[in-house]
Protein backbone atom coordinates (compact mmCIF):
# COMPACT_ATOMS: atom_id res chain seq x y z
CA UNK A 1 0.00 0.00 0.00
CA UNK A 2 1.17 3.63 -0.82
CA UNK A 3 2.07 5.88 2.08
CA UNK A 4 -1.10 7.96 0.60
CA UNK A 5 -3.12 4.97 0.92
CA UNK A 6 -2.02 4.01 4.46
CA UNK A 7 -2.51 7.68 5.58
CA UNK A 8 -5.98 7.58 3.90
CA UNK A 9 -6.67 4.21 6.09
CA UNK A 10 -5.01 5.91 9.03
CA UNK A 11 -7.41 9.33 8.98
CA UNK A 12 -10.36 7.24 8.42
CA UNK A 13 -10.04 4.52 11.10
CA UNK A 14 -9.18 7.56 13.59
CA UNK A 15 -12.23 9.79 12.19
CA UNK A 16 -14.45 6.49 13.24
CA UNK A 17 -13.18 5.66 16.71
CA UNK A 18 -13.63 9.02 17.41
CA UNK A 19 -17.48 8.78 16.94
CA UNK A 20 -17.89 5.19 17.87
CA UNK A 21 -19.80 3.86 20.30
CA UNK A 22 -17.46 3.34 23.52
CA UNK A 23 -18.05 -0.65 23.61
CA UNK A 24 -17.12 -0.85 20.18
CA UNK A 25 -13.33 0.90 20.07
CA UNK A 26 -11.37 -1.86 21.02
CA UNK A 27 -12.32 -3.56 18.19
CA UNK A 28 -9.87 -1.00 16.48
CA UNK A 29 -6.93 -2.08 19.28
CA UNK A 30 -4.07 -4.20 18.69
CA UNK A 31 -5.17 -5.92 22.15
CA UNK A 32 -8.83 -6.90 21.02
CA UNK A 33 -9.60 -10.49 21.23
CA UNK A 34 -11.73 -10.08 18.44
CA UNK A 35 -9.39 -9.09 16.17
CA UNK A 36 -6.86 -11.98 15.37
CA UNK A 37 -9.83 -14.08 15.23
CA UNK A 38 -11.98 -12.59 12.54
CA UNK A 39 -8.79 -11.07 10.44
CA UNK A 40 -7.52 -14.72 10.34
CA UNK A 41 -11.00 -15.94 9.30
CA UNK A 42 -10.89 -13.16 6.47
CA UNK A 43 -7.52 -14.52 5.56
CA UNK A 44 -8.21 -18.14 5.31
CA UNK A 45 -11.28 -17.49 3.71
CA UNK A 46 -9.36 -15.73 1.16
CA UNK A 47 -7.10 -17.77 0.61
CA UNK A 48 -9.39 -20.88 -0.04
CA UNK A 49 -10.73 -18.58 -3.11
CA UNK A 50 -7.85 -17.88 -3.97
CA UNK A 51 -6.31 -18.34 -7.93
CA UNK A 52 -3.21 -20.82 -6.46
CA UNK A 53 -6.07 -23.72 -5.24
CA UNK A 54 -6.46 -26.78 -7.51
CA UNK A 55 -9.14 -29.60 -7.61
CA UNK A 56 -6.36 -32.06 -6.26
CA UNK A 57 -4.37 -29.70 -3.73
CA UNK A 58 -7.75 -28.97 -2.32
CA UNK A 59 -9.34 -32.24 -2.77
CA UNK A 60 -6.23 -33.87 -0.35
CA UNK A 61 -6.66 -31.24 2.01
CA UNK A 62 -10.19 -32.14 2.81
CA UNK A 63 -9.17 -35.69 2.89
CA UNK A 64 -7.09 -34.67 5.92
CA UNK A 65 -9.76 -33.50 7.99
CA UNK A 66 -12.30 -36.29 8.55
CA UNK A 67 -15.03 -33.57 9.57
CA UNK A 68 -14.49 -31.39 6.19
CA UNK A 69 -14.63 -34.72 4.21
CA UNK A 70 -18.06 -35.44 6.14
CA UNK A 71 -19.69 -31.96 5.26
CA UNK A 72 -18.34 -32.30 1.85
CA UNK A 73 -19.72 -35.45 0.67
CA UNK A 74 -23.23 -34.42 2.23
CA UNK A 75 -23.47 -31.16 0.01
CA UNK A 76 -22.49 -33.51 -2.73
CA UNK A 77 -24.95 -36.45 -2.49
CA UNK A 78 -28.03 -33.87 -1.37
CA UNK A 79 -30.55 -33.38 -4.34
CA UNK A 80 -30.09 -29.58 -4.54
CA UNK A 81 -26.63 -30.79 -5.85
CA UNK A 82 -26.05 -34.32 -7.41
CA UNK A 83 -29.47 -35.41 -8.34
CA UNK A 84 -28.67 -38.45 -10.70
CA UNK A 85 -25.82 -40.19 -8.60
CA UNK A 86 -24.11 -41.40 -5.55
CA UNK A 87 -20.44 -39.61 -4.59
CA UNK A 88 -18.23 -41.80 -2.31
CA UNK A 89 -14.88 -39.62 -2.52
CA UNK A 90 -13.34 -36.13 -1.95
CA UNK A 91 -12.04 -36.21 -5.09
CA UNK A 92 -15.28 -36.91 -7.27
CA UNK A 93 -17.19 -34.26 -4.91
CA UNK A 94 -14.57 -31.99 -6.28
CA UNK A 95 -14.73 -33.02 -9.61
CA UNK A 96 -18.96 -33.14 -9.82
CA UNK A 97 -19.45 -29.81 -7.38
CA UNK A 98 -16.88 -27.85 -9.12
CA UNK A 99 -13.65 -25.89 -7.25
CA UNK A 100 -15.40 -23.18 -6.86
CA UNK A 101 -18.55 -24.56 -4.75
CA UNK A 102 -15.82 -26.72 -2.57
CA UNK A 103 -13.60 -24.05 -2.23
CA UNK A 104 -16.96 -22.20 -1.01
CA UNK A 105 -17.75 -25.05 1.33
CA UNK A 106 -13.97 -25.23 3.19
CA UNK A 107 -14.32 -21.14 3.47
CA UNK A 108 -17.78 -21.71 5.16
CA UNK A 109 -16.40 -24.54 7.55
CA UNK A 110 -13.68 -22.16 9.07
CA UNK A 111 -16.55 -19.52 9.29
CA UNK A 112 -18.08 -21.71 11.58
CA UNK A 113 -15.15 -22.67 13.30
CA UNK A 114 -14.86 -19.52 14.65
CA UNK A 115 -17.97 -19.80 16.81
CA UNK A 116 -16.47 -21.31 19.55
CA UNK A 117 -14.28 -18.06 20.49
CA UNK A 118 -18.08 -16.36 21.39
CA UNK A 119 -18.62 -17.78 24.43
CA UNK A 120 -22.80 -16.33 24.26
CA UNK A 121 -25.25 -15.29 22.20
CA UNK A 122 -24.07 -18.54 20.16
CA UNK A 123 -27.96 -18.36 18.80
CA UNK A 124 -27.61 -15.32 17.17
CA UNK A 125 -24.04 -15.86 15.39
CA UNK A 126 -25.22 -19.24 13.90
CA UNK A 127 -28.25 -17.16 12.54
CA UNK A 128 -26.34 -14.45 11.07
CA UNK A 129 -23.24 -17.18 9.84
CA UNK A 130 -26.60 -19.21 7.93
CA UNK A 131 -27.82 -15.99 6.33
CA UNK A 132 -24.61 -14.73 5.01
CA UNK A 133 -24.07 -18.78 3.52
CA UNK A 134 -27.52 -18.46 1.98
CA UNK A 135 -26.51 -14.74 0.75
CA UNK A 136 -23.52 -16.15 -0.61
CA UNK A 137 -24.77 -18.79 -2.43
CA UNK A 138 -27.56 -16.89 -3.95
CA UNK A 139 -25.02 -14.56 -5.36
CA UNK A 140 -22.90 -17.03 -6.81
CA UNK A 141 -25.93 -18.60 -8.42
CA UNK A 142 -27.30 -15.33 -9.78
CA UNK A 143 -23.37 -14.39 -10.98
CA UNK A 144 -23.57 -18.21 -12.97
CA UNK A 145 -26.49 -17.25 -14.15
CA UNK A 146 -25.47 -14.02 -15.52
CA UNK A 147 -22.40 -15.44 -16.73
CA UNK A 148 -20.42 -13.39 -14.33
CA UNK A 149 -16.48 -13.72 -15.76
CA UNK A 150 -15.79 -15.10 -11.55
CA UNK A 151 -18.71 -16.33 -10.09
CA UNK A 152 -16.73 -17.58 -6.60
CA UNK A 153 -15.67 -13.89 -5.95
CA UNK A 154 -19.13 -13.08 -5.34
CA UNK A 155 -19.41 -15.79 -3.24
CA UNK A 156 -16.50 -14.67 -1.39
CA UNK A 157 -17.55 -10.77 -0.95
CA UNK A 158 -21.12 -11.61 -0.01
CA UNK A 159 -20.28 -14.27 2.87
CA UNK A 160 -17.38 -11.35 3.84
CA UNK A 161 -20.08 -8.58 3.48
CA UNK A 162 -21.35 -9.55 6.94
CA UNK A 163 -18.18 -9.42 8.67
CA UNK A 164 -19.09 -5.91 10.22
CA UNK A 165 -21.82 -7.21 11.57
CA UNK A 166 -19.89 -10.52 13.30
CA UNK A 167 -17.57 -7.63 14.75
CA UNK A 168 -19.96 -5.82 16.41
CA UNK A 169 -22.17 -9.20 17.25
CA UNK A 170 -18.36 -10.30 19.33
CA UNK A 171 -17.96 -7.29 20.66
CA UNK A 172 -21.24 -6.32 22.04
CA UNK A 173 -23.91 -9.03 21.83
CA UNK A 174 -27.01 -6.48 23.25
CA UNK A 175 -25.85 -3.80 20.91
CA UNK A 176 -25.91 -5.77 17.75
CA UNK A 177 -29.71 -6.92 18.91
CA UNK A 178 -31.07 -3.72 19.47
CA UNK A 179 -29.70 -2.76 16.13
CA UNK A 180 -31.20 -5.88 14.99
CA UNK A 181 -34.39 -5.02 16.47
CA UNK A 182 -34.24 -1.19 15.36
CA UNK A 183 -34.26 -2.63 11.52
CA UNK A 184 -37.27 -4.48 11.37
CA UNK A 185 -39.25 -1.61 12.41
CA UNK A 186 -37.92 1.22 10.16
CA UNK A 187 -38.28 0.91 6.00
CA UNK A 188 -36.90 3.62 4.62
CA UNK A 189 -32.92 3.74 4.11
CA UNK A 190 -32.71 7.40 6.11
CA UNK A 191 -34.26 6.69 9.17
CA UNK A 192 -32.42 2.96 8.84
CA UNK A 193 -28.58 5.30 8.49
CA UNK A 194 -30.39 7.43 11.57
CA UNK A 195 -30.83 4.75 13.79
CA UNK A 196 -27.31 3.39 12.91
CA UNK A 197 -25.66 6.27 13.99
CA UNK A 198 -27.89 6.48 17.09
CA UNK A 199 -27.33 3.06 18.14
CA UNK A 200 -23.09 2.43 16.94
CA UNK A 201 -22.20 6.48 16.31
CA UNK A 202 -21.24 5.76 13.08
CA UNK A 203 -23.41 4.04 10.03
CA UNK A 204 -22.71 -0.17 10.35
CA UNK A 205 -20.87 0.21 6.80
CA UNK A 206 -18.73 2.67 7.61
CA UNK A 207 -17.43 0.39 10.32
CA UNK A 208 -17.92 -2.27 8.41
CA UNK A 209 -15.10 -0.01 5.57
CA UNK A 210 -12.57 0.57 8.43
CA UNK A 211 -12.09 -2.62 9.25
CA UNK A 212 -12.01 -4.10 6.23
CA UNK A 213 -9.11 -1.40 5.24
CA UNK A 214 -7.77 -3.12 8.90
CA UNK A 215 -7.80 -6.46 7.76
CA UNK A 216 -6.28 -5.65 3.80
CA UNK A 217 -9.86 -7.28 2.41
CA UNK A 218 -10.35 -6.88 -1.56
CA UNK A 219 -10.41 -3.54 -2.52
CA UNK A 220 -13.38 -4.09 -4.57
CA UNK A 221 -15.41 -5.28 -1.05
CA UNK A 222 -13.67 -2.08 0.74
CA UNK A 223 -15.23 0.05 -1.97
CA UNK A 224 -18.49 -2.08 -1.81
CA UNK A 225 -18.90 -0.82 2.24
CA UNK A 226 -18.22 2.68 1.20
CA UNK A 227 -21.32 2.59 -1.09
CA UNK A 228 -25.08 2.88 -0.19
CA UNK A 229 -26.38 -0.24 1.26
CA UNK A 230 -29.20 -0.20 -0.92
CA UNK A 231 -29.80 -2.45 -4.29
CA UNK A 232 -29.93 -0.38 -7.48
CA UNK A 233 -32.63 0.68 -9.31
CA UNK A 234 -32.96 -0.05 -13.00
CA UNK A 235 -30.41 -2.49 -15.42
CA UNK A 236 -27.30 -2.80 -13.88
CA UNK A 237 -25.18 -1.39 -16.55
CA UNK A 238 -21.00 -0.78 -15.40
CA UNK A 239 -19.22 -4.02 -13.92
CA UNK A 240 -19.15 -2.92 -10.29
CA UNK A 241 -22.34 -1.71 -10.49
CA UNK A 242 -23.21 -5.74 -11.27
CA UNK A 243 -21.05 -6.77 -8.41
CA UNK A 244 -22.92 -3.97 -5.98
CA UNK A 245 -26.13 -5.45 -7.22
CA UNK A 246 -25.86 -8.85 -6.81
CA UNK A 247 -24.21 -8.85 -3.29
CA UNK A 248 -26.36 -6.05 -2.11
CA UNK A 249 -29.57 -8.14 -3.75
CA UNK A 250 -28.94 -11.67 -2.74
CA UNK A 251 -27.81 -9.94 0.63
CA UNK A 252 -31.41 -8.10 1.17
CA UNK A 253 -33.03 -10.91 -0.34
CA UNK A 254 -31.90 -13.45 2.01
CA UNK A 255 -32.95 -10.74 5.12
CA UNK A 256 -36.43 -10.16 3.74
CA UNK A 257 -37.45 -13.65 2.36
CA UNK A 258 -36.16 -15.51 6.11
CA UNK A 259 -36.49 -13.08 8.53
CA UNK A 260 -39.99 -11.18 9.70
CA UNK A 261 -40.54 -9.41 6.48
CA UNK A 262 -43.73 -8.07 4.77
CA UNK A 263 -44.58 -9.80 1.45
CA UNK A 264 -44.81 -6.33 -0.59
CA UNK A 265 -41.07 -5.93 0.66
CA UNK A 266 -39.74 -9.71 -0.66
CA UNK A 267 -41.57 -9.09 -3.93
CA UNK A 268 -39.99 -5.53 -4.64
CA UNK A 269 -36.26 -6.98 -3.79
CA UNK A 270 -37.40 -9.86 -6.85
CA UNK A 271 -38.75 -7.32 -8.93
CA UNK A 272 -35.78 -5.06 -8.69
CA UNK A 273 -32.82 -7.99 -8.57
CA UNK A 274 -35.00 -9.38 -11.83
CA UNK A 275 -34.88 -6.22 -13.51
CA UNK A 276 -31.28 -5.19 -12.79
CA UNK A 277 -29.44 -8.98 -13.30
CA UNK A 278 -32.12 -8.51 -17.18
CA UNK A 279 -32.31 -12.00 -16.75
CA UNK A 280 -35.57 -13.85 -17.90
CA UNK A 281 -38.55 -14.56 -15.26
CA UNK A 282 -38.55 -18.19 -15.47
CA UNK A 283 -34.94 -18.32 -15.57
CA UNK A 284 -34.58 -15.98 -12.50
CA UNK A 285 -37.01 -17.70 -10.23
CA UNK A 286 -35.31 -21.20 -11.18
CA UNK A 287 -32.47 -19.02 -9.85
CA UNK A 288 -33.76 -17.72 -7.08
CA UNK A 289 -35.27 -21.80 -6.03
CA UNK A 290 -32.08 -23.28 -6.72
CA UNK A 291 -29.91 -20.97 -4.86
CA UNK A 292 -31.90 -21.16 -1.36
CA UNK A 293 -31.79 -24.70 -1.65
CA UNK A 294 -28.48 -24.87 -2.07
CA UNK A 295 -27.99 -22.27 0.54
CA UNK A 296 -29.94 -24.11 3.00
CA UNK A 297 -28.19 -27.68 2.19
CA UNK A 298 -24.74 -25.78 2.78
CA UNK A 299 -26.00 -24.43 6.12
CA UNK A 300 -27.06 -28.00 6.97
CA UNK A 301 -24.02 -29.53 6.36
CA UNK A 302 -21.90 -26.76 8.40
CA UNK A 303 -23.99 -28.24 11.23
CA UNK A 304 -25.78 -24.87 11.84
CA UNK A 305 -29.90 -23.99 11.82
CA UNK A 306 -31.58 -21.29 11.06
CA UNK A 307 -33.78 -19.67 14.16
CA UNK A 308 -37.27 -21.74 13.86
CA UNK A 309 -39.33 -18.22 14.34
CA UNK A 310 -37.18 -17.64 10.47
CA UNK A 311 -38.19 -21.10 9.20
CA UNK A 312 -41.03 -19.29 7.76
CA UNK A 313 -40.67 -20.88 3.96
CA UNK A 314 -40.71 -24.48 5.09
CA UNK A 315 -44.59 -25.78 4.97
CA UNK A 316 -46.38 -27.82 7.53
CA UNK A 317 -47.40 -31.33 6.41
CA UNK A 318 -50.75 -31.26 8.29
CA UNK A 319 -51.91 -28.05 6.31
CA UNK A 320 -50.10 -28.58 3.01
CA UNK A 321 -51.63 -31.39 1.04
CA UNK A 322 -53.13 -31.99 -2.05
CA UNK A 323 -57.09 -31.53 -3.10
CA UNK A 324 -59.48 -33.65 -1.76
CA UNK A 325 -58.99 -37.08 -3.98
CA UNK A 326 -62.70 -39.04 -4.73
CA UNK A 327 -62.57 -42.24 -2.26
CA UNK A 328 -61.72 -45.44 -4.20
CA UNK A 329 -64.42 -47.63 -5.42
CA UNK A 330 -65.64 -50.08 -2.50
CA UNK A 331 -63.93 -53.19 -4.32
CA UNK A 332 -60.59 -51.84 -3.67
CA UNK A 333 -61.26 -49.90 -0.53
CA UNK A 334 -58.64 -51.21 1.91
CA UNK A 335 -57.73 -49.61 5.60
CA UNK A 336 -60.84 -47.69 6.24
CA UNK A 337 -61.82 -49.20 9.72
CA UNK A 338 -62.47 -47.34 12.82
CA UNK A 339 -59.49 -44.53 13.71
CA UNK A 340 -58.91 -46.27 16.83
CA UNK A 341 -57.33 -49.17 15.39
CA UNK A 342 -53.19 -49.63 14.85
CA UNK A 343 -52.33 -48.14 11.61
CA UNK A 344 -50.83 -51.39 10.11
CA UNK A 345 -53.58 -53.47 11.39
CA UNK A 346 -56.00 -52.44 8.54
CA UNK A 347 -57.54 -55.80 7.29
CA UNK A 348 -57.39 -57.05 3.51
CA UNK A 349 -60.94 -58.52 2.58
CA UNK A 350 -59.83 -62.64 2.05
CA UNK A 351 -62.32 -62.70 -1.66
CA UNK A 352 -60.41 -59.48 -3.14
CA UNK A 353 -61.38 -59.21 -6.79
CA UNK A 354 -58.55 -58.89 -9.21
CA UNK A 355 -57.77 -55.76 -10.12
CA UNK A 356 -59.10 -53.81 -13.47
CA UNK A 357 -55.90 -53.89 -14.90
CA UNK A 358 -56.22 -57.99 -14.82
CA UNK A 359 -59.49 -58.35 -16.02
CA UNK A 360 -59.87 -55.55 -18.53
CA UNK A 361 -56.35 -54.76 -19.70
CA UNK A 362 -57.27 -52.23 -22.67
CA UNK A 363 -60.40 -50.84 -20.86
CA UNK A 364 -58.23 -49.88 -17.86
CA UNK A 365 -55.61 -48.46 -19.98
CA UNK A 366 -58.09 -46.21 -21.84
CA UNK A 367 -59.42 -44.86 -18.80
CA UNK A 368 -55.91 -44.28 -17.34
CA UNK A 369 -55.26 -42.80 -20.69
CA UNK A 370 -58.11 -40.30 -20.40
CA UNK A 371 -57.36 -39.78 -16.85
CA UNK A 372 -54.15 -37.98 -18.00
CA UNK A 373 -55.70 -36.10 -21.04
CA UNK A 374 -57.96 -33.82 -18.74
CA UNK A 375 -54.66 -33.25 -16.16
CA UNK A 376 -54.14 -29.66 -16.24
CA UNK A 377 -51.31 -29.23 -14.05
CA UNK A 378 -48.49 -31.44 -12.04
CA UNK A 379 -51.02 -31.60 -9.01
CA UNK A 380 -53.81 -33.44 -11.19
CA UNK A 381 -51.51 -35.69 -13.00
CA UNK A 382 -49.58 -37.15 -9.95
CA UNK A 383 -53.21 -37.62 -8.22
CA UNK A 384 -54.49 -39.37 -11.80
CA UNK A 385 -51.19 -41.34 -11.20
CA UNK A 386 -51.77 -42.40 -7.67
CA UNK A 387 -55.03 -43.18 -8.05
CA UNK A 388 -54.63 -45.28 -10.76
CA UNK A 389 -52.12 -47.33 -8.93
CA UNK A 390 -54.31 -47.47 -6.47
CA UNK A 391 -57.68 -48.24 -8.15
CA UNK A 392 -57.00 -49.78 -11.34
CA UNK A 393 -53.40 -51.54 -10.67
CA UNK A 394 -54.75 -52.96 -7.94
CA UNK A 395 -52.41 -52.37 -5.27
CA UNK A 396 -54.11 -51.94 -2.00
CA UNK A 397 -51.71 -49.04 -0.14
CA UNK A 398 -50.43 -46.03 -2.34
CA UNK A 399 -48.43 -43.26 -0.94
CA UNK A 400 -46.33 -39.92 -2.44
CA UNK A 401 -43.99 -37.66 -1.13
CA UNK A 402 -42.79 -34.38 -2.46
CA UNK A 403 -39.95 -32.93 -2.21
CA UNK A 404 -39.52 -29.01 -0.44
CA UNK A 405 -38.91 -27.22 -3.60
CA UNK A 406 -37.02 -24.53 -1.33
CA UNK A 407 -35.11 -27.01 0.80
CA UNK A 408 -34.95 -30.45 -1.09
CA UNK A 409 -33.91 -32.70 1.92
CA UNK A 410 -36.97 -32.26 3.11
CA UNK A 411 -39.69 -34.77 2.40
CA UNK A 412 -43.51 -33.71 2.50
CA UNK A 413 -46.15 -36.62 2.41
CA UNK A 414 -48.85 -35.01 0.63
CA UNK A 415 -51.06 -37.91 -0.41
CA UNK A 416 -52.12 -41.52 1.27
CA UNK A 417 -54.75 -44.29 -0.59
CA UNK A 418 -55.54 -47.13 1.31
CA UNK A 419 -54.92 -46.47 4.82
CA UNK A 420 -56.31 -44.70 7.53
CA UNK A 421 -56.18 -42.21 9.59
CA UNK A 422 -54.10 -40.62 7.51
CA UNK A 423 -52.11 -38.30 9.91
CA UNK A 424 -49.87 -40.96 11.35
CA UNK A 425 -48.98 -42.46 7.32
CA UNK A 426 -48.35 -38.88 6.07
CA UNK A 427 -45.90 -38.26 8.61
CA UNK A 428 -44.35 -41.27 8.24
CA UNK A 429 -43.58 -40.32 4.41
CA UNK A 430 -42.25 -37.00 5.71
CA UNK A 431 -38.78 -35.99 7.13
CA UNK A 432 -35.24 -35.48 6.66
CA UNK A 433 -33.55 -37.38 3.87
CA UNK A 434 -29.99 -36.87 5.46
CA UNK A 435 -31.32 -37.49 9.06
CA UNK A 436 -34.24 -39.66 8.57
CA UNK A 437 -34.29 -41.35 5.02
CA UNK A 438 -31.38 -42.03 4.13
CA UNK A 439 -32.79 -45.02 2.31
CA UNK A 440 -35.67 -42.77 -0.05
CA UNK A 441 -32.62 -40.69 -0.74
CA UNK A 442 -31.01 -43.25 -2.39
CA UNK A 443 -34.12 -43.97 -4.45
CA UNK A 444 -34.50 -40.46 -5.37
CA UNK A 445 -31.44 -41.01 -7.38
CA UNK A 446 -33.01 -43.92 -9.25
CA UNK A 447 -33.98 -43.55 -12.95
CA UNK A 448 -36.03 -47.04 -12.72
CA UNK A 449 -38.59 -47.86 -10.10
CA UNK A 450 -37.09 -50.25 -7.02
CA UNK A 451 -38.93 -53.31 -5.96
CA UNK A 452 -37.88 -54.19 -2.50
CA UNK A 453 -38.67 -58.08 -1.42
CA UNK A 454 -38.09 -57.95 2.07
CA UNK A 455 -37.84 -54.59 4.23
CA UNK A 456 -36.22 -56.37 6.81
CA UNK A 457 -33.22 -56.52 4.67
CA UNK A 458 -32.32 -53.24 4.72
CA UNK A 459 -29.70 -51.84 6.53
CA UNK A 460 -31.12 -50.83 9.92
CA UNK A 461 -31.30 -46.88 10.43
CA UNK A 462 -31.74 -45.88 6.81
CA UNK A 463 -35.60 -45.33 7.05
CA UNK A 464 -37.19 -43.47 9.39
CA UNK A 465 -38.51 -45.68 12.07
CA UNK A 466 -42.04 -44.33 12.27
CA UNK A 467 -42.61 -45.32 8.79
CA UNK A 468 -41.67 -49.11 9.55
CA UNK A 469 -43.68 -48.83 12.65
CA UNK A 470 -46.46 -47.06 10.62
CA UNK A 471 -46.83 -48.68 7.28
CA UNK A 472 -45.41 -52.33 8.59
CA UNK A 473 -44.14 -53.05 5.12
CA UNK A 474 -43.05 -56.40 3.94
CA UNK A 475 -42.11 -55.86 0.48
CA UNK A 476 -43.09 -53.16 -2.35
CA UNK A 477 -42.09 -50.26 -4.61
CA UNK A 478 -40.72 -47.16 -4.76
CA UNK A 479 -39.74 -44.94 -7.43
CA UNK A 480 -38.22 -41.57 -7.88
CA UNK A 481 -40.64 -38.80 -9.33
CA UNK A 482 -38.64 -36.39 -11.59
CA UNK A 483 -38.88 -33.40 -13.75
CA UNK A 484 -36.21 -33.56 -15.91
CA UNK A 485 -33.20 -35.07 -14.31
CA UNK A 486 -34.29 -33.47 -11.14
CA UNK A 487 -36.19 -35.60 -8.19
CA UNK A 488 -39.35 -33.80 -6.66
CA UNK A 489 -40.27 -36.72 -4.78
CA UNK A 490 -41.30 -40.63 -4.07
CA UNK A 491 -44.10 -43.03 -4.64
CA UNK A 492 -44.58 -45.91 -3.00
CA UNK A 493 -47.12 -48.64 -3.43
CA UNK A 494 -47.62 -52.48 -1.51
CA UNK A 495 -50.16 -55.22 -0.75
CA UNK A 496 -50.21 -54.17 2.57
CA UNK A 497 -49.66 -57.51 4.61
CA UNK A 498 -47.60 -60.30 4.72
CA UNK A 499 -50.47 -62.87 2.90
CA UNK A 500 -49.71 -60.33 -0.03
CA UNK A 501 -46.36 -59.78 -1.27
CA UNK A 502 -44.85 -57.96 -4.03
CA UNK A 503 -44.30 -59.68 -6.94
CA UNK A 504 -42.45 -59.69 -10.39
CA UNK A 505 -46.01 -59.50 -11.95
CA UNK A 506 -46.90 -56.67 -9.44
CA UNK A 507 -43.63 -54.60 -10.53
CA UNK A 508 -44.56 -55.33 -14.21
CA UNK A 509 -47.85 -53.70 -14.17
CA UNK A 510 -46.38 -51.00 -11.60
CA UNK A 511 -43.88 -50.40 -15.06
CA UNK A 512 -47.18 -50.37 -17.07
CA UNK A 513 -48.53 -47.31 -15.35
CA UNK A 514 -45.51 -45.84 -14.53
CA UNK A 515 -44.27 -45.68 -18.40
CA UNK A 516 -47.24 -44.60 -19.62
CA UNK A 517 -47.96 -41.20 -18.82
CA UNK A 518 -45.64 -38.71 -20.57
CA UNK A 519 -45.65 -34.35 -21.63
CA UNK A 520 -46.35 -32.59 -24.79
CA UNK A 521 -46.60 -29.03 -25.50
CA UNK A 522 -48.84 -28.42 -28.59
CA UNK A 523 -48.89 -24.96 -29.73
CA UNK A 524 -47.31 -23.44 -26.91
CA UNK A 525 -49.70 -24.86 -24.47
CA UNK A 526 -48.78 -27.90 -21.72
CA UNK A 527 -50.56 -30.51 -22.50
CA UNK A 528 -50.25 -34.01 -20.90
CA UNK A 529 -50.75 -37.22 -23.06
CA UNK A 530 -50.79 -40.62 -22.83
CA UNK A 531 -47.57 -42.66 -24.24
CA UNK A 532 -45.89 -46.00 -23.54
CA UNK A 533 -42.40 -44.76 -24.78
CA UNK A 534 -41.31 -42.23 -21.85
CA UNK A 535 -41.16 -42.52 -18.29
CA UNK A 536 -43.77 -40.62 -16.84
CA UNK A 537 -42.06 -37.89 -14.80
CA UNK A 538 -39.28 -37.01 -16.86
CA UNK A 539 -40.97 -33.53 -18.04
CA UNK A 540 -39.33 -30.75 -19.21
CA UNK A 541 -37.81 -28.08 -17.42
CA UNK A 542 -40.37 -25.59 -18.76
CA UNK A 543 -42.91 -27.43 -17.58
CA UNK A 544 -41.50 -27.69 -13.91
CA UNK A 545 -41.20 -24.15 -13.29
CA UNK A 546 -44.68 -23.34 -14.54
CA UNK A 547 -46.48 -26.12 -13.12
CA UNK A 548 -44.96 -25.43 -9.62
CA UNK A 549 -45.80 -21.78 -9.84
CA UNK A 550 -49.30 -22.87 -10.72
CA UNK A 551 -49.52 -25.62 -8.08
CA UNK A 552 -48.99 -24.16 -4.69
CA UNK A 553 -50.76 -26.51 -2.87
CA UNK A 554 -48.37 -29.23 -3.99
CA UNK A 555 -44.59 -27.57 -4.04
CA UNK A 556 -45.64 -24.39 -1.78
CA UNK A 557 -43.55 -21.47 -2.58
CA UNK A 558 -43.06 -18.79 -0.83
Amino acid sequence: MTPSGTATESALIDSIRLRLHPNLRPLFDESSRCLPILQSTCQHILNDMGPHASPAKLAQVISRDHGLTCKVLQVANCIAYSPQQTIVSVSHAVSWLGLDTVRSLVAAAHLVEQLHHWPIRQKEFQTLIAKSLISATYASELATAMDYPQPGQLFTAALLYSIGDLAIAYQDPDLFLALQTSARKVTRTEDSLLEEIRLLGVPRLALAQALAHMWKLPDDLIRLFGSPGELPRGRWQSGFQTYHGIIIGSTKLVTVTIGPAPQTAIEETKRMLLVGSGLAPGLFADVALRAMDRGRQLVRSMGLALDPSDEAMVPSTEHDTLEPIPPPSPATQTGCGEESRAPHQSPIPEDTPAAPIRMKPLETLHAFQDSLQEAKDLNSLLRAFATSLHQDAGFDRVGLSILNSNDSDLLVGRLVLGATPLKPYLQAISGSLSQEHQFFLTVLKRIDPLHIPDFSALMAGTIKREFLETWNPTSGIIASLRVGVKPIGLVYCDRATNRQPIHAQDYQIFQLFFLHTTLAEPTGRHHLAASCQINPFLLTSRFNTDAMRESPALFCFE
